[in-house]
């Protein structure tokens, strides 16, 4: 079931700085950790401010409780608030919270508050603000303690170092004594006698003589090839390159069962979002996902579309909670005031006039 997650901003206010608030977790609030993706390319933010396709996990030591008792609520800096706020109007930020120790996983959608604003919306030199008594730090993670006074050292008198002593001077060290050789340890070079040169005839008939076995090795051999050629064809044994990855389906095969049922949970909802199926059309794709139990899929979907402003789906997501309208399922077994009311919400951000979504956002609102 999705959770809730908000951007508030703090109280008193401090540019690119934010409390993440997170409503409807069922697990723990310790060591937990969460992603951050964006729609409009499904790329993952990492630190730095940098986006990638691969995973990256922030990692949260402890999750405190908020005022109420029963939110979870940390609080973050410009590495997350001012990545969020630089979106366009379009983007969304869909967030996964986990729990490794328990497996325990749930996923919502970031809103951030209006009044949360960038940290070049201030002054950027600033010292980060003290809020509830803790100095934020930029980094997501445990929230800081406070930083303890510091007390100055006792002054220390340092006592004069006492003056070395004068190294001795090293002893003098006498003259090597030169040495005599012997005269019989002189030796003149005996000189060798030249040997007596060959004739050059005996000489070229040496080096030819080497030649005749070597010759014939060679013709051995090339015949030998030969012959195993004629009697054993060459094959090609290279090895043959592995096959290439079968292509994603496109066209109307993107949407359909057997691609639900082959290809992984988040690339057959990015195959077939590419696609650019009708509000009517997803519907029926959701559908069969929820008679099938991919309930992963049918909720993907659904906050896909919803989050790019889809009113229809988004509507259709918010019935599926909404305890008026809803229908007991393997995907969506009950009702959820909470959820409803947040995509409830979700439609007034883009339809402020929407009737419907007013006033079931008022009945159901926290």
């Amino acid at each position: 079931m999705p959770i809730r997650v908000n951007l508030l901003a703090l109280e008193p206010h401090a540019h690119g700085y934010a409390r993440l608030v997170i409503k409807g977790w069922k697990g723990s609030q310790q060591q937990l950790e969460f992603t951050l993706q964006r729609n409009s390319d499904d790329h993952y933010l990492h630190e730095g401010q940098k986006w990638s396709n691969n995973p990256f996990w922030f990692q949260v030591p402890e999750f405190p409780l908020a005022a109420d008792g029963k939110s979870l609520e940390v609080l973050v800096g410009p590495q997350i608030v001012d990545t969020l706020l630089e979106g366009s109007v379009d983007t969304t930020f869909s967030f996964v919270l986990n729990e490794p120790a328990t497996g325990t996983k749930d996923h919502g959608v970031v809103l951030p508050g209006r009044d949360v604003t960038s940290r070049a919306a201030g002054d950027e030199k600033a010292a980060p603000p003290v809020w509830k008594g803790i100095i934020l730090a930029d980094a997501v993670g445990s929230v800081p303690a406070p930083a303890a006074p510091t007390e100055a050292p006792p002054e220390v008198v340092a006592e004069p170092a006492p003056e070395p002593e004068p190294e001795p001077e090293p002893a003098p060290v006498p003259a090597p004594e030169p040495v005599i050789e012997p005269v019989a340890a002189v030796v003149e070079p005996v000189r060798a006698e030249p040997a007596p040169v060959e004739p050059k005839s005996a000489a070229a008939g040496k080096k030819k003589a080497w030649l005749i076995p070597l010759i014939i090795a060679l013709l051995a051999i090339i015949v030998a090839g030969v012959f195993f050629w004629l009697k054993n064809p060459a094959t090609d044994t290279a090895a043959s390159p592995a096959p290439a990855p079968a292509p994603l389906p496109t066209g109307a095969e993107a949407c359909t069962l057997e691609s639900m049922s082959t290809l992984p949970e988040l690339t057959f909802v990015q195959t077939c979002i590419k696609k650019s199926p009708g509000s009517a059309e997803l519907l029926e794709i959701i559908n069969v996902a929820k008679a099938n139990n991919h309930c992963g899929v049918a909720q993907r979907l659904y906050a896909n579309r919803a989050q790019a402003g889809d009113m229809q789906i988004a509507t259709a997501y918010a019935h599926e909670y909404d305890p008026k309208f809803h229908q007991a399922s393997q995907c969506f077994a009950e009702p959820d005031k909470a959820t409803a009311a947040y995509w409830y919400e979700t439609i007034l951000g883009h339809e402020p006039e929407n009737a419907e979504a007013k006033a079931r956002y008022e009945e159901l609102k926290p």
